[in-house]
């Protein structure tokens, strides 16, 4: 269900907390792809438990708790970074989601789908490592998930001043 004939995406499901409908996200992910216009994209999407995300966070970033997602970009120095092609592997942790959505206020599929996102912005080159940088990737977030017809609680502080 790719979005082209360019487009490989992968769903390695290696978590049993809660059952993913892949066929879901992976709509969710085509269509994030082609609200980005990326024209072409070869991903795996990574699904884990805390645990296993906690010791991926550990032995390659060396930050010693569990985070939502890991985003590894795995692009060929031949292609440039951008909108035309994305190549990358994001790990995300749906335990997280899980916990995560019973606060928030939605689905689990919903949190899981913000994670892809957010890992698929990081690998557009977006980043979040100062206030300026999280709030224009927030908006860019917050703009994605309107276009899928999910709609962020106001209540959740992520999307406070948006």
């Amino acid at each position: 269900m790719p979005t082209s004939e360019n487009d490989s995406i992968e769903i390695i499901d290696e978590q049993n907390v809660y059952k993913i409908d892949h066929a879901c996200l992976l709509i969710s992910i085509n269509r994030i792809l082609e609200h980005q216009q990326v024209a072409e994209a070869e991903l795996s999407i990574v699904l884990l438990d805390n645990a296993a995300i906690h010791q991926w966070n550990r032995d390659t970033l060396e930050h010693d708790f569990p985070t939502d997602v890991i985003t590894f970009a795995l692009n060929d120095p031949d292609f440039p970074r951008g909108n035309n092609r994305l190549e990358g592997e994001l790990l995300v942790s749906v335990e997280m989601a899980v916990q995560l959505s019973k606060e928030v206020g939605w689905a689990v599929e919903q949190e899981c789908t913000l994670y892809v996102l957010h890992g698929i912005l990081h690998l557009l080159g977006y980043d979040d490592l100062n206030e300026a940088d999280q709030l224009k990737m927030r908006k860019k977030e917050r703009e994605v998930l309107l276009h899928l017809g999910i709609h962020p609680n106001p209540q959740d502080d992520r999307w406070a001043g948006l």
